[in-house]
């Protein structure tokens, strides 16, 4: 079956969230408030990955089951497929979710103003800019995986509709 990129969002996250994991571990200093110490950074990227690809292994199978089965039923042949199969993975909507995380990870190297913590030590006021970073990337993750679990909810619902619209009857010898 022909490959229908553009669903595997995990797949296409896992440089920036990685990215994410370099830029705090080499901004947050070691002598941090255990809240948010370096490892709680790393665990945030790392629970929304894992998220992600919990979520996108599970709805890629019905996804891809759905989809198999409105060829089927529509008799869309190997070579039709990818045509008709495109509009169930590619729409405006779509193209939101994903520009909305595209924008949502944009967002992760600017977090704290760019300050460098590993040079600017335990100053006064580190720790407390350290936590609401955290913070920060809390909420852009979670939106992440929002916008993901939303893209989902949107191409199965199309999947669906597709599946319960009526076929529509052929007249005799069509």
């Amino acid at each position: 079956m022909p490959s229908l990129g553009g669903y595997a969002l995990a797949e296409q996250m896992r440089f920036p969230l990685g990215a994410a994991v370099v830029l705090f571990t080499s901004q947050v200093s070691f002598a941090q408030t255990p809240a948010c110490e370096q490892t709680a950074f790393a665990a945030t990227v790392s629970e929304a990955s894992a998220a992600l690809s919990a979520m996108n292994d599970e709805n890629k199978k019905a996804f891809q089951a759905k989809l198999l089965a409105l060829k089927a039923r529509e008799g869309w042949t190997d070579a039709d497929y990818p045509a008709k199969a495109t509009p169930f993975v590619k729409d405006e909507t779509i193209a939101a979710f994903d520009e909305g995380n595209k924008v949502l990870l944009g967002k992760v190297p600017q977090l704290g103003g760019g300050a460098d913590f590993a040079l600017a030590g335990a100053a006064g006021d580190m720790p407390d800019k350290r936590c609401a970073m955290l913070t920060d990337l809390r909420g852009l993750m979670a939106k992440v995986v929002d916008n993901t679990k939303a893209k989902w909810t949107h191409m199965l619902a199309k999947l669906d509709a597709a599946l319960e619209a009526p076929r529509p009857v052929k007249a005799a010898g069509q």
